[in-house]
């Protein structure tokens, strides 16, 4: 009962704190954008499935059970864009990104004495010195506090607002495959590719980089937010970044980030509004028109999808967790 109080005053906070940010904003899109449009998508996206029960015991009131269920949910916003300050969403353009410019522009002078540049002339690897360079940010989707502990669902291991990867942030490493150089999906080719090798190749996630050879712009973005993804929801990895945890208890799971998979699920909210979700890496070449063509055009480069995550396990009971069966 306290855990549904404490979420109920979560939402209200939220709803009233939404239409006053979003007076504050400009640019593209803003928070209530990213709240309306990520709900709207819900029916499409979340996949909901009961597919069992659970059981709980409490030494006050005894066993007790709820239900094993699987779904996704929409924890972060990933912006995809092709230089600081063209940030889609405004609070991480306004908000977030300065600071993490200003942190990389110390980082890059620290190592080399330049600054940080928005091209491919940083680049040390021939692989990546073609088509496109990219930033990135990943931040808690604000939706999720409407959507934790409301329904029967999972709650998100994600923050509202909380930036797990800024590729600013992590300038050196994002403009540089020297970290990744040994690992060997950077070496082999046809390993961990975003779609099929060798004919229908999106672009390779390693190096985890925002160099990419892509004759789509749409697909290159998408590659960089795959990379961006596959970093945040792994630990210990060679990046400046915030783990977006995959424990949501001994009762439950979150799935980690993978290519070509149904862990993750893509919503693009600009510069189209999406109402569904895909997974990157289809087989487009029958399309007469590049891949989102027309949002290449009508973004200018510049791209944010919502990043459903695929979960599985049991909804929190009171007490001690026992176990559950599958139906």
């Amino acid at each position: 009962m306290a855990t549904l109080i404490k979420s109920i005053k979560r939402v209200i906070i939220l709803l009233m704190f939404l239409p006053v940010l979003a007076l504050a904003e400009g640019g593209e899109i803003n928070t209530i954008n990213v709240v309306q449009d990520t709900l709207s998508a819900t029916t499409s996206c979340i996949h909901y499935k009961v597919v069992g029960a659970c059981f709980w015991f409490d030494w006050w009131d005894g066993f007790s059970s709820t239900l094993k269920v699987d779904h996704y949910m929409p924890d972060t916003v990933v912006s995809v864009y092709n230089h600081n300050g063209s940030d889609p969403w405004w609070y991480a353009n306004k908000i977030i990104d300065p600071a993490a410019h200003k942190a990389g522009q110390m980082e890059v002078r620290a190592e080399d004495g330049n600054e940080m540049k928005d091209s491919n002339e940083q680049s040390t690897s021939v692989r990546d010195t073609n088509d496109y360079f990219k930033e990135v940010d990943i931040i808690g989707n604000p939706a999720i506090t409407l959507l934790d502990h409301l329904f029967l669902l999972i709650p998100s291991t994600a923050n509202p607002f909380v930036p797990y990867y800024s590729s600013m942030l992590d300038a050196i490493a994002w403009r540089s495959p020297l970290a990744e150089m040994f690992y060997p999906q950077s070496l082999i080719p046809g390993v961990d590719d975003v779609g099929s090798f060798p004919l229908n190749v999106w672009g390779n996630v390693y190096p985890r980089t925002g160099f990419i050879n892509q004759l789509v712009d749409g697909k290159a973005a998408a590659v960089i937010a795959e990379r961006s993804a596959d970093i945040m929801t792994k630990s210990t990895q060679p990046h400046i970044y915030h783990k977006l945890t995959s424990d949501c208890g001994s009762h439950c799971m979150a799935y980690k980030a993978k290519e070509n998979s149904k862990n993750i699920l893509w919503q693009m909210i600009y510069p189209k509004n999406e109402k569904k979700c895909v997974v990157f890496g289809a087989n487009s070449s029958r399309n007469s028109k590049p891949w989102e063509s027309d949002a290449t055009k009508k973004g200018k480069g510049n791209y944010a999808w919502v990043m459903w995550r695929h979960y599985h396990g049991c909804i929190q009971g009171d007490g001690h967790y026992v176990g559950s069966i599958s139906f």
